[in-house]
């Protein structure tokens, strides 16, 4: 008899590779809003993702410096009252076209009726 894995172990495995290019998506749709600091970028993936991703400060900031240094977001310093100044980030144009691009490719095909009935009977 084989030991078959788990559902849920089967489905954290999947979605363990699936949310390294998903954090990307829901950071730049938040930055497609508007310039964000990282603590409202995080907030942002949070409530969108609906609590199902909560990445730490410090992972985005490492991301965003990897999309800032080949061109997909913008950085500027804001001054603030207290302290130094905080970081704001955006979606260059670049970025935009790239986001644009890749929902009109990756996101669209799940609006296809058998990906929708899919996502009902797993809502039940």
């Amino acid at each position: 008899m084989h030991n078959r894995p788990s559902v849920t172990g089967l489905l954290e495995s999947w979605e363990s590779v699936f949310r390294q290019g998903l954090l990307t998506f829901w950071t730049f749709v938040v930055l497609d809003r508007e310039a964000s600091d990282v603590t409202m970028i995080r907030h942002g993936v949070e409530r969108m993702s609906g609590g199902t991703y909560r990445p730490s400060e410090q992972v985005l900031y490492r991301q965003l410096r990897r999309h800032a240094d080949v061109g997909l977001v913008d950085r500027r310093q804001e001054p603030t009252r207290h302290g130094p100044p905080r970081n704001l980030f955006s979606l260059s144009e670049l970025g935009v076209t790239v986001l644009e691009s890749f929902a009109a490719r990756n996101i669209l095909p799940f609006a296809a009726a058998e990906v929708q009935a899919i996502i009902e009977r797993g809502a039940k």
